[in-house]
């Protein structure tokens, strides 16, 4: 992990700080908060479509859940569907992995914890939280390998923001042997916990 959290960029509006993940492309923006942490508004793209730090129009706006630790939920990467993911409740880690071919960072797997309160995190994945002044969303290109994993009993919520709409067919899901590093980003114990419901349900899942 030496190295992929090291760089500070700030946006063209001069607010909104990025964290590089080390996947080209794919990083955590914090945005400032208006309040206190508690009680404050939070801004998942201020200006919405027309914010220069977004990917255009925005032609989704939805949510995913989550309950139980270690159950994986997402698991693919989209073909043409670019996404901004935001903790609502509960606390998540995501696995990203960077699929594309010819990529400066083709099959490089990375991991960051989002929670809207601190909590311990496994192996020591860096957290984002709600409770500093700014509010963290993910910005996931296409192309992307994601999975988000509770990472307690906690019911996690997370809110989503999409270039287009909803097509099955955007949809691919690697196999989990084709994600490398896994067990060495999250450590073993939590390794051992995670679990796909697609392999477990044999559906897939949205």
């Amino acid at each position: 992990m030496e190295g992929v959290f090291e760089r500070l960029f700030i946006l063209l509006d001069m607010s909104v700080s990025i964290f590089e993940t080390g996947i080209s492309g794919c990083c955590v923006e914090l945005q400032p908060v208006f309040g206190t942490t508690e009680a404050a508004v939070l801004h998942m793209l201020s200006g919405g479509a027309n914010n220069p730090e977004g990917f255009g129009p925005i032609l989704d706006v939805y949510a995913c859940t989550a309950v139980g630790k270690g159950l994986m939920r997402g698991a693919h990467v989209h073909k043409v569907l670019d996404e901004f993911f935001f903790p609502a409740s509960g606390s998540a880690l995501w696995v990203l992995c960077d699929m594309r071919e010819g990529s400066p960072t083709y099959k490089k797997t990375a991991g960051v914890v989002l929670s809207l309160n601190p909590v311990e995190t496994p192996n020591n994945v860096p957290l984002f939280t709600a409770t500093d002044g700014t509010f963290p969303r993910l910005r996931v290109p296409h192309g992307v390998y994601h999975a988000f994993v509770p990472i307690n009993d906690e019911r996690v919520l997370i809110t989503a923001l999409g270039s287009t709409p909803h097509v099955p067919e955007d949809y691919v899901y690697p196999s989990w042997d084709e994600i490398p590093g896994v067990k060495d980003l999250v450590g073993d114990t939590f390794f051992a916990l995670m679990r796909d419901p697609r392999a477990e349900q044999k559906k897939e899942i949205h």
